[in-house]
């Protein structure tokens, strides 16, 4: 017997729908006359609309744009187009998504049993506001993390519980993070490193990596040899935007995560050699800035743990002394700024570990470790399942998780590095569709095919 179709609303042939439409149209209109708005502003808004109105219906998207928002608003070309932050309108319209999507009976991942040390990790901050140093900005950086933060670690058990929301999602973030590569490239040959529209050279690191990691994992192993040579001037805006912006951090996670895939996919061996080659021959004539590789020259040419630290050597030694002053409880949410001999500069140690255990004591850092360690096993015993249809999923998942703990472990603090904590959120969201599948299989062998993954509504 057929099952029941998931979405069970049934929207009215014409009538009452039609006249509200038309009625939105003429009103609109009446009032865009009565504002005389300039076509600019005309053209802007109904943009605008329209993309709110594919948010709404898939929220997922509104995700992908919502990781990279930062490194986009700060153009002051973007911030004048819009009179508010776009990071809010952007949470809102996610939170509106999620409210639609669930009316319309779509369905909820199940969290695993380690979120709940997310609850043990606020606690501690909400009690670190008794005796941080400074209570407002305490308040705020907790405040952020209830909502900004917050929104990315739990709307994907929302938004992303099918394996087509999950490509979605990971399609618009591919192509958000190849639209800011390519703006970025429009610096080549300048003195300076390449950096964001909003102009960060680290966040520009971050997302080539990402997008590195995605072209690398999810396409070039399903494609033949000739193929993936087609893919590389994909592989080569962002792998510029990479060395160009200096990230060392985000380097280093590229070489780790593609020396690990040749254990997966050893005919992966001849593109790495070739894209290395092709790269070299080619380094000459993008002109790069010479600011770039001198930074990145750094992992190579230092003399002690503190030359190739840079300024972050001193921030972490004031981290672990503060860490060792106050081992139990930290100095309070937000406290490292209060007490950094640089605040207006350095108002965070440049690792999240160091960062939350400084601020909120050891059994704070245990908390986060615990959260990223399960997020670990689960990646690893995916990885270990050759059976599973989501294993190109698993491999991206795992691939960006490794990315996210080296980006956490030298820059960033907990609410501007976001994607890290979503990519934790991603690793368990391809264990439940791995879990759901196997579900499935074995209900079928049962009782016969079903059309379900077993969502839980």
């Amino acid at each position: 017997m057929q099952s029941a179709p998931i979405f069970a609303w049934k929207y009215p042939r014409i009538g009452v729908s039609g006249l509200v439409a038309l009625a939105a149209v003429l009103g609109g209109g009446a009032i865009f006359v009565a504002a005389g708005f300039s076509g600019r502003s005309l053209l802007v808004l109904g943009l605008g609309a329209c993309a709110i109105c594919l948010f709404l219906f898939y929220p997922e998207l509104a995700l992908a744009l919502y990781v990279v928002i930062g490194d986009l608003k700060g153009d002051e070309r973007i911030a004048s187009l819009f009179p508010v932050d776009l990071t809010l309108v952007l949470g809102a319209i996610i939170v509106a998504g999620i409210a639609f999507r669930l009316l319309r009976g779509g369905g909820i991942a199940r969290m695993p049993d380690s979120f709940l040390l997310y609850i043990a990790l606020v606690a501690l901050m909400t009690a670190s506001l008794a005796y941080t140093p400074v209570f407002d900005a305490g308040l705020e950086k907790l405040g952020r993390f209830l909502t900004v933060t917050a929104l990315v670690i739990v709307a994907p058990f929302f938004v992303l519980t099918t394996p087509q929301a999950l490509k979605r999602f990971l399609a618009g973030f591919a192509i958000a993070a190849f639209v800011i590569c390519a703006y970025s490239l429009t610096d080549l040959g300048r003195s300076s490193r390449l950096v964001t529209p909003s102009s960060n050279t680290i966040g520009l690191g971050h997302i080539a990596c990402s997008l590195i990691l995605l072209i690398w994992f999810a396409v070039m192993p399903q494609l033949s040899f000739l193929k993936r040579v087609m893919v590389y001037p994909l592989l080569v805006v962002p792998a510029v935007a990479l060395i160009g912006s200096g990230s060392r951090g985000a380097v280093i996670a590229v070489l780790l995560a593609v020396i690990l895939s040749l254990l997966l996919y050893r005919r992966l061996t001849v593109d790495v050699a070739c894209f290395s080659a092709l790269g070299f021959a080619a380094i000459p004539f993008l002109k790069i800035p010479e600011a770039s590789f001198e930074y990145l020259g750094t992992l190579f040419n230092f003399h002690n743990v503190d030359g190739l630290l840079n300024f972050r050597a001193e921030l972490l030694s004031y981290g672990w002394t503060l860490l060792q002053q106050h081992p139990l409880s930290g100095v309070g949410i937000q406290g490292f700024r209060y007490y950094s001999p640089n605040a207006a500069l350095y108002n965070w140690p440049h690792n999240i570990f160091l960062e939350i255990g400084c601020e909120l004591g050891i059994p704070a850092a245990l908390l986060v470790c615990a959260i990223f360690g399960s997020a670990i096993r689960e990646s690893v015993r995916q990885l270990r399942d050759h059976v599973s249809p989501y294993a190109t999923l698993a491999y991206v998942a795992a691939a960006l998780l490794l990315a996210g703990i080296v980006n956490s472990l030298n820059t960033g603090d907990i609410n501007s590095d976001r994607s890290t904590w979503l990519f934790v959120s991603v690793v368990f969201l391809v264990g439940r569709l791995r879990s759901q599948f196997a579900e499935s299989h074995v209900a079928a062998r049962q009782w016969g095919p079903v059309t379900s993954y077993g969502v839980s509504k």
